[in-house]
């Protein structure tokens, strides 16, 4: 319609202007929250991780039937584990 009518041509321009620039905000907000969404993912898979780990050590331990070394896994696992949350 905008190529055959030359009287609307200008304005064709500010509809389609207008439309991109709707277009580049809704996208804009739609990346925006993507991050966000990323973001909270990655806190949630690192906590996942570490509880595995905590549950992995107490299976280690578990599993160890010489009560010194059993002893001294559990002193290094608390040791590991308050260093780890003194940190974050």
């Amino acid at each position: 319609m905008g190529f055959t009518d030359f009287k609307n041509s200008e304005s064709i321009a500010y509809l389609s202007a207008g439309s991109g620039v709707v277009v580049e905000f809704i996208s804009g907000v739609f990346f925006y929250l993507y991050n966000k969404t990323t973001l909270q993912l990655k806190g949630y898979h690192d906590s996942l991780v570490n509880i595995q780990n905590v549950l992995l050590s107490f299976k280690i331990i578990e599993d160890t039937e010489d009560s010194k070394t059993k002893l001294e896994m559990t002193n290094s696992m608390i040791a590991a584990l308050n260093n780890n949350n003194m940190e974050k």
